[in-house]
Formats: structure tokens, sequence, C-alpha cells
């Protein structure tokens, strides 16, 4: 299996694509206020990284199996992956960290969750944090 920086690459799947998402920067800067002055000091770490939501259309079980296996081969935020070429390349500012090449992902959390409704309906929804 592939590895980035010693972690293991999962396969997105490439279809569907997402129906949202929507990206975060997180800046290191720290500030601390002098409680007598009001003055600032800034510290800036000169560091950042990504976060994001991702939210799917509606899917059936046939189209959510995919995507559920997926999430669990993540397991939590040990695993990185990548976005599907075609969706990295409709929106390159987002999902390359220089224009070209494309930035590795993980889940934000240790829980992998989805939603099943009526007639066998799945809701997916997981958040992401840029794999640094």
């Amino acid at each position: 299996m592939s590895t980035y920086n010693g972690w293991t690459i999962v396969t997105m799947p490439s279809t569907p694509w997402p129906a949202g998402v929507e990206f975060a920067t997180n800046d290191i800067v720290a500030s601390s206020t002098n409680p007598f002055t009001g003055a600032q000091q800034i510290q800036d770490w000169n560091a950042r990284y990504m976060e994001g939501s991702i939210s799917m259309q509606p899917l059936t079980q046939a189209q959510a199996a995919d995507w559920v296996a997926f999430l669990k081969s993540c397991r939590g935020t040990k695993n990185v992956f990548q976005f599907p070429a075609g969706l990295a390349a409709a929106f390159p500012e987002s999902f390359t960290s220089d224009g070209t090449a494309q930035r590795y992902w993980r889940l934000k959390t240790n829980q992998t969750r989805w939603s099943i409704k009526r007639a066998s309906i799945y809701g997916i929804t997981f958040e992401i944090r840029e794999a640094t």
C-alpha cells in the first residue's frame, strides 16, 4: 500500500462527487492582552493548516456502500487520502497546496458516522483536516 509521510493512503470514491465542501484555514497565531492597558502582543508562528466539512447528496444504499467503506478504511485520523483528480482539478485553489500538488487529508476525528433514512437513503457528512 502507498504511504505519505509514513501514513497509509486510502482511496476516496470518485463518484458521486460531494454535494458541498466547506473549507476553513487555521492560522497558528497567538495573542495575549494586557489586563491593565488592553495592549495586545501577537505571536505569529508562520504556520497554518486547512480543515473542511464534506456533505454528500442523499445516496442510495448501492451508492453509499463505497463511501461507508472509505470512511471505515480511514480508521479515524490514522490514514490519509486525496480527493479524486477530477474534483481537485475543478477547484485547484482549495484542493492543491501550491496550485499543482494535491493536498493530503485525514478525518478530523476518530468517529465515523452516517445516517440511514426511509427507503434506505443514506446521509453522509464528515469533517476533514489537512495532513500536516
